[in-house]
């Protein structure tokens, strides 16, 4: 029977040490004392561990590289922002990795495990919900990380993301500005919230934004109008059913603000439904600037993610953490700007 490959863990477990400390030794890091540095070494000699061929290249600065970890799904908000990410490290001399956080035996602490042998320098984590297992896996091989996320409370890593409550609010003002008063909202029922959305901690976000300005503007929220959708992001739904009941109620709103722009075809077809015309009768606007927002009928009025720019500087971040920076555990936030399309006009 073949003997199991000594690994970095198993490394540090014997030398007393972190498992970033054993990596910075043995890729000669002046950030480790030459005493540390001579006992994870002669541990390492020891216990017969030998770096992958691929980190070697690392080290002699012949291949340079970062991994991304994607949502196993199919492509969304994040697509623009890894073309960014691939563009940004290529500009650096880098290679991007990427990596599906698949269900697959092991999840996610194994992809991360796997990551020891694969010639990559650190990870970007692209709206994982459990950042606190990412963090944990990340520094037992030695390996900085940061996020780019808007879905989760508590924060375990540097994160990139937009400014989901200003980007609401200024999209509820735009909608007040063209005369609109009975505005509605269709977010999510959080109680059935689907996990992969993680805490849908940007679903708060553009429901405040939202009150916000109703509030601002002297407008009462009538919660009649805030609409929890049990299916959201199932894009095989056909119509969003608090609204279909609304609207054979009688009740008849200016205009609808989408929680997200993958919300808007329902919309769409629902108000069609009732015979009514966009923007005409109703105006609809959404959040995110997906590819598809220009694609409905009609294109969809809504606020663009700076998704060039939180490629960037997940990039950027990255590369100060692996430099020996510090990197604080905050959100880095970035604006998002009004994009004025056919689906709204003035009352």
């Amino acid at each position: 029977m073949a003997t199991a490959r000594a690994t970095l863990t198993d490394v540090a477990r014997e030398a007393g040490v972190g498992v970033a400390t054993v990596s910075r030794a043995l890729n000669g890091r002046p950030d480790v004392s030459a005493e540390t540095t001579a006992r994870v070494r002669e541990v390492a000699a020891a216990l017969g561990y030998r770096p992958s061929g691929t980190a070697r290249a690392l080290r002699r600065g012949s291949f340079s590289a970062l991994s991304v970890i994607v949502p196993d799904s199919s492509w969304g908000w994040w697509e623009p922002v890894l073309r960014s990410a691939v563009t940004a490290a290529a500009e650096a001399g880098i290679h991007l990795f990427i990596h599906p956080a698949t269900e697959g035996e092991g999840g996610l602490d194994a992809l991360i495990e796997g990551l020891a042998d694969v010639p990559t320098e650190g990870v970007i984590a692209v709206s994982v919900p459990d950042q606190l297992a990412i963090r944990a896996a990340c520094d037992r091989i030695g390996l900085p990380v940061v996020a780019i996320d808007d879905s989760v409370h508590t924060l375990h890593l540097a994160t990139v993301t937009v400014g989901n409550r200003e980007g609401a609010r200024q999209m509820t003002e735009h909608l007040i500005e063209q005369g609109h008063r009975r505005i509605a909202f269709v977010g999510a029922a959080m109680d059935e919230l689907d996990p992969s959305w993680g805490e849908g901690l940007f679903i708060e976000e553009r429901l405040a934004g939202y009150r916000e300005a109703l509030a601002a503007a002297g407008i009462p929220v009538d919660e009649d109008l805030v609409l929890g959708w049990r299916e959201l992001g199932d894009e095989t739904i056909e119509l969003v059913a608090p609204l279909d009941d609304l609207l054979a109620a009688g009740d008849h709103p200016d205009a609808i603000f989408c929680v997200a722009d993958l919300v808007a075809p329902a919309v769409l077809r629902t108000i069609a439904r009732h015979g009514l015309v966009v923007p005409r009768d109703i105006s609809v606007a959404g959040f995110d600037d997906e590819r598809a927002a220009s694609l409905m009928n009609p294109p969809l009025t809504t606020m663009r993610q700076p998704y060039d720019e939180m490629g960037r500087l997940a990039v950027d971040l990255l590369r100060t953490a692996i430099g020996g920076a510090d990197t604080p555990v905050r959100y880095y936030t970035l604006p998002a700007t009004l994009v004025e399309r056919k689906s709204t006009a003035p009352v």
